[in-house]
């Protein structure tokens, strides 16, 4: 009986999981560039583009929320002193924006994404998931 219980079980959490990717999927609104890596110190403070960056510290993503236009390239800098890894939510599927979950990263080194088309776009450190952010593109 208790196998029974726990096959249907399996199988209810496979159909729902499989929904769930599948309607996800369709809703994937953001065209991701390929992440570059860059190992030179991240720009000063008071360039252009610090207003489009992402900066992971040792108490997470700064600003936790960033607001860019359609077309905007925005930067994730690592000054956490560990490695990272940006990945979209929801953690630990990443499903929400597969082409948002970037490569690991080490510290002082920085990850660029394209972000063309208006939407909420959620994501987090993979290494540990308590660290969040999101862009929002108008």
């Amino acid at each position: 009986m208790n196998k029974f219980l726990y096959a249907g079980v399996a199988v209810l959490v496979l159909v729902v999981a499989g929904f769930a990717l599948i309607s996800n999927k369709s809703k994937t609104n953001v065209n991701v560039t390929a992440p570059t890596v860059n190992s030179s110190p991240a720009a000063s403070p008071q360039s252009t583009a610090s207003q489009n960056t992402v900066t992971l510290t040792s108490s997470g993503f700064q600003p936790q929320t960033l607001t860019v236009k359609a077309g905007t390239t925005v930067t994730f800098v690592n000054k956490s002193g560990t490695t990272a890894a940006v990945n979209s939510a929801i953690h630990p599927t990443h499903a929400l924006f597969p082409l948002l979950n970037l490569e690991t990263f080490n510290d002082g080194e920085s990850l660029s994404v394209n972000f063309d088309k208006p939407g909420t776009y959620k994501y987090h450190n993979h290494l540990n998931p308590s660290e969040t952010g999101t862009v929002v593109v108008e």
